[in-house]
């Protein structure tokens, strides 16, 4: 009872919380919706909304609710006051930049050397299985994502701790804990990232952010900085080589050989052609 009403005093952190579950069950169900829609080509309702997103402005619309979702809905807990800048790791002057720095260092080092022992010997292993385009992303594409992860990983987190601060003796540290387990629940949803995890090649961006995430939630219990964990990320992101060779675009198919009757009638008119030419030109040498 005395842990129940704990919970029941940071009513702060409920509303952190609220806001965090509103966002899970948003994106479960926007992933369950697409996945519907893409994989139901016979639907009237399919290919209606397959119409309504034709357009290039809907890329835009799709791209700006991407935005609200993964920086908004943070911004927006923030602003109200409903997590906390410390719980997020934010708060320049707060932050312990000399322990921090040297404890970033060392993550980055063990997870470099691990990545690197894992996903070299992998992708030399599967090196003729190509990757589809969709699964693979230039680097400026690469570090938007990056960015909206690193907030939505650090929201999910700060919602915890919030909540749990007051409660447990290790807030911090179960925080991250939940944090994190929410993430991968959140992903395991998604029936695309279902399909995808079955097949190699399909797998290695989620694979890639799942590990990303572990290691973001390790290295915020050492550094608690959001500046030093986006740096980590990105270091990763650009000198281990994760990415495998894309299949290429389907080409057109060249067109069939001739048939022995289409070389025979091809055969007959070019013959034709040179006798009727051997022809006007003997009348005309008896002309002249």
């Amino acid at each position: 009872m005395e842990l129940f009403f704990a919970l029941l005093e940071n009513s702060r952190g409920w509303n952190a919380v609220a806001l965090a579950l509103v966002s899970f069950a948003l994106y479960v169900l926007a992933a369950n919706f697409a996945w519907g829609i893409a994989n139901a080509p016979a639907s009237a309702t399919a290919k209606l909304l397959r119409t309504l997103a034709a357009p290039r402005g809907m890329l835009a619309l799709y791209e700006s609710l991407r935005l609200g979702f993964y920086i908004g809905i943070p911004f927006t807990a923030l602003y109200f006051g409903w997590i906390d800048l410390r719980a997020v790791g934010l708060g320049w002057q707060d932050l312990d930049w000399a322990d921090g720095t040297r404890w970033a260092i060392v993550i980055l080092l063990a997870a470099w050397l691990v990545l690197m022992l894992i996903w070299l010997p992998y992708l030399r292993a599967t090196l003729d299985v190509l990757a589809s385009p969709e699964t693979q992303h230039p680097l400026p594409r690469r570090l938007v994502e990056l960015i909206y992860m690193q907030a939505h990983w650090a929201f999910y987190r700060a919602a915890a701790v919030g909540i749990l601060t007051g409660v447990l003796p290790d807030a911090l540290y179960w925080g991250a804990a939940a944090g994190l387990g929410l993430t991968l629940l959140e992903a395991f949803l998604n029936p695309r990232v279902r399909a995808r995890l079955g097949h190699i090649g399909e797998a290695d961006a989620l694979v890639w952010s799942m590990g990303q995430a572990f290691i973001n939630a390790l290295a915020f219990l050492v550094t608690r900085n959001l500046y030093l964990l986006a740096l980590i990320q990105l270091v990763l992101e650009i000198t281990v080589p994760h990415l495998r060779p894309m299949r290429e675009p389907q080409r057109a198919a060249a067109p069939p050989l001739p048939t022995y009757a289409a070389r025979h009638l091809y055969a007959n008119k070019k013959t034709l052609r040179s006798k009727t030419a051997e022809f006007f030109g003997s009348l005309g040498k008896k002309c002249w």
